[in-house]
């Protein structure tokens, strides 16, 4: 082997490090945390002595032959982890976590693959072709500069010289022609590409909208509960690919590009769905709709964060009091907040005046605000206004209810989330066992969290009828139960 892969618990790391050491050979050392093994220091300082004609590395207490082709590599797995200055300056540290550009690229260069094979083959070709076409022109000037260095006597009577001049132009001529074809056409094909890059950015934010789940906390306790949500990028690859490959095809491309993207969005929700907790179902379909109305340009951070934190950062005493009875203190701090926010990337102040209207048309405001279902009835003074702008009308409507009534800001957030993806998004979902079986595989288990009352084992006994693999075997784990477990699971597999 050219490698030994291991980590820094492995009870022979001392004689891995000495073999590779010895043999020239790479050693990668796997989840590496903030502090690595003391026994790696003489390494890391690079604290090698000649004795002889070897090199020598003391290493604990042996002394052991170094290889000057020996590679070290240690990976984390840690998302930001913290190493200690020491650490930093003694290894080269190399930043691989997946960033939501470079994401893009990679998929829509996986997109193409699936759906325009031949492009993606060409523009490689036409790459390479061009890279060789650059060198031949640097080696045609290089030789050039050696004859003319090296030529003695009268230039125009060196014939030979004159003939290499010709040629050298020739073909100098030819190269850069052959270069001019390469750009213009590489121009195409990249305008061809970019037809399919909306597919690639859907798919960008519905990984890192996966992986932004892992910051959920539990609401009562507040502790960090979303290590269940923990997803891999290999995962939703899978998804991103059968996506491709299960949407419907149609032309022009535009049209394709918009199943696709369909396709994939709801592929991606029903795949996360099925593993969150009721609480947090909604946490993440609203993630996704305000994550994409973001990237897509209509929406900014800050008006996200007007949303998610309206008037709670204003004092209460530098403010001006609240004139409505009907009205808390907080909801007009959260009104005053709104008045002051600028909407979009134009910046568009929506409720410049919605203080001064509040206390104009204080009767029909209250009559609002007293609604049992405000997002479902027009908005005094605002109505229109909200009616006509297509792209932020139904998140200025879902941040005015969240602003003056914060009960109903769930069921303004499905209309929202409705408004935007579509009905399926918020319509209740079942996952049947058999979609369930069709996406698992025999290293690939599935694992189903019961609540009181409920039990599976029916249904996978009708699948496995079904497919004639009845019956099927069963454990109740307890004390004494794991070698009975793994006996059936290797009887299994």
């Amino acid at each position: 082997p050219l490698s030994c892969v291991t980590t820094l618990n492995n009870k022979m790391l001392k004689d891995q490090l000495d073999n590779t050491m010895t043999a020239g050979l790479c050693l990668i050392i796997e989840n590496v945390e903030n502090e690595v093994d003391p026994l790696l220091d003489p390494v890391l300082d690079q604290a090698i002595v000649k004795k002889g004609q070897k090199l020598m590395i003391k290493v604990g207490d042996s002394n052991i032959e170094f290889d000057m082709r020996f590679r070290l590599y240690m990976t984390s797995r840690l998302p930001n982890p913290h190493f200690s200055p020491e650490l930093s300056a003694r290894t080269t540290v190399i930043d691989f976590t997946v960033t939501q550009k470079g994401l893009e690229q990679q998929l829509l260069v996986q997109v193409l693959n699936m759906e325009q094979r031949a492009l993606e083959e060409t523009l490689a070709a036409l790459k390479e072709e061009a890279t060789e076409n650059t060198k031949s022109l640097q080696l045609l000037g290089k030789q050039l500069l050696d004859r003319l260095s090296n030529a003695t006597g009268n230039l125009l009577d060196d014939t030979e010289l004159v003939e290499v001049l010709a040629n050298t132009k020739a073909k100098s001529k030819d190269v850069e022609r052959k270069l001019s074809e390469a750009r213009d056409r590489t121009l195409e094909i990249d305008e061809k590409r970019e037809q399919f890059r909306p597919v690639a950015t859907r798919g960008s934010v519905m990984y890192f909208v996966m992986t932004d789940m892992t910051l959920v906390s539990n609401p009562i306790t507040l502790q960090p509960s979303g290590w269940m949500y923990n997803c891999s990028l290999n995962q939703f690859l899978e998804q991103f690919d059968h996506s491709i490959r299960a949407s419907e095809k149609s032309q022009p491309t535009s049209k394709r590009v918009e199943k696709i993207i369909d396709f994939l969005t709801y592929q991606v929700y029903r795949y996360m769905n099925r593993g969150l907790f009721e609480r947090d179902k909604m946490m993440f379909k609203l993630m996704v709709t305000l994550k994409v109305m973001v990237v897509g340009g209509n929406l900014t951070m800050n008006d996200v964060m007007v949303f998610l934190k309206a008037g709670s950062s204003l004092d209460k005493n530098a403010e001006r009091p609240c004139p409505f009875r009907w009205m808390s203190d907080k909801a007009w701090l959260n009104a005053l907040q709104l008045s002051r926010h600028g909407f979009g990337h134009e910046q568009i102040m929506f409720f410049r005046d919605i203080t001064d209207l509040l206390q104009k048309n204080e009767v029909q405001w209250r009559r609002w605000f007293d609604e049992n279902e405000p997002e479902n009835c027009a908005v005094p003074e605002y109505e229109e206004r909200i009616v006509a702008e297509r792209s932020l009308g139904s998140f200025v409507r879902l941040v005015l209810v969240r602003a003056l009534r914060e009960d109903r800001t769930s069921i303004a957030c499905a209309q929202f989330i409705d408004s935007k993806l579509g009905s399926r998004f918020t319509a209740p979902v079942t996952d049947a066992i058999v979609d369930i079986y069709q996406e698992s595989a025999a290293r690939k288990p599935v694992l189903y969290l019961l609540s009181a009352g409920t039990d599976p084992a029916s249904m996978i006994d009708e699948l496995a009828k079904k497919r004639k693999k009845f019956p099927t075997d069963k454990v109740s784990m307890g004390e004494g139960q794991e070698k009975v477990a793994r006996e059936k699971n290797t009887a299994a597999f």
